[in-house]
């Protein structure tokens, strides 16, 4: 009775111990697991609030030319890079062939693209937790580098983004159209919630776009785990994102060529962390080597 009793406890010490694996018992329902998997972009969201109060002197209307850190405001920096890759500011250019004062089909795409951007992550990053958890891990990395960067980025070099720009008469006319093709689709309440946040937002992070950024990381790393088809689409995602960005006046070509780079180092950075992940293979091995013998016992 004692050893049957000993038994049952160890059993239980161990499913107590036990780690947390999809689809088998744990001690956590999927929506306690959702939020465990969703903490660590707190991060993000931490990090956006710095880099928000580091650069709000230069939005504060009363002529601030730099941020709290002593970086100045590039307005035709990011402009006249663009310029000298295509001639002409491409923002502009679209805008004044596509733009008439009414909604179109390619608004309405172009504002749900938009804001995919703020789904895409954590729905990934749950996928991530319940659907491929050895690589769980390798995602943090590869976002948290990513955001990092970024928001580094923007308080490192703080720039207008085209609708800015346009505002303060620098460049060609360019409206801030990326909530407008809600509109369209008869959804004008999302229209007013766009508008809301992008009021709240940090209007001088620009470069590098993390828009941009994320779309391209989503396709990279799930690329592995796709077919054909779906890395079709993660391509055509992250190109129509790149194109929303620039013709809703959001981004300049550059700056979504940085997010591209930022994306690089994230999944860079993924790369470190698989490589730190010890193998299925490796781990058997260690647990199969027997314990080394007392060089001073006698054989």
């Amino acid at each position: 009775m004692r050893g049957r009793t000993e038994l049952r406890s160890a059993t239980d010490d161990v499913a107590r111990a036990a780690p947390l694996v999809p689809g088998s018992g744990t001690r956590h329902g999927p929506v306690a697991q959702l939020l465990i998997a969703w903490s660590p972009l707190s991060v993000i969201l931490v990090a956006y609030w710095l880099a928000q109060w580091v650069t709000k002197p230069l939005g504060a209307g009363d002529g601030q030319l730099t941020n709290r850190l002593g970086a100045p405001l590039h307005v035709l920096g990011p402009a006249r890079a663009d310029d000298a890759i295509f001639g002409a500011v491409p923002s502009v250019c679209l805008q004044s062939r596509l733009v008439d004062g009414t909604t179109h089909w390619w608004d309405a795409v172009a504002a749900v693209v938009y804001v995919t951007h703020f789904l895409v992550i954590p729905l990934l990053t749950a996928l991530a937790w319940f659907r491929l958890r050895d690589r769980f891990g390798e995602w943090l990395a590869a976002v948290l580098t990513m955001s990092v960067v970024g928001v580094i980025g923007y308080v490192a070099y703080p720039a207008a983004p085209p609708w800015l720009a346009s505002e303060r008469g620098d460049i060609g006319e360019v409206d801030r159209i990326s909530g407008a093709g809600w509109g369209h689709l008869g959804l004008d309440w999302v229209t007013s919630v766009v508008d809301l946040g992008q009021g709240a937002s940090n209007p001088v992070a620009a470069m590098p776009s993390l828009h941009a950024g994320a779309a391209l990381l989503t396709a990279l790393f799930l690329w592995s785990s796709t077919g054909p088809r779906l890395r079709a689409v993660l391509v055509a995602y992250a190109a129509a994102m790149a194109l929303t960005l620039v013709y809703t006046g959001e981004h300049y070509v550059v700056d979504v060529l940085a997010g591209w780079l930022v994306a690089g180092a994230g999944m860079f950075a993924a790369g470190l962390a698989r490589s730190a992940r010890p193998r299925a293979g490796d781990r058997r091995r260690t647990a199969e080597v027997p314990p080394a013998r007392d060089a001073r016992r006698s054989p």
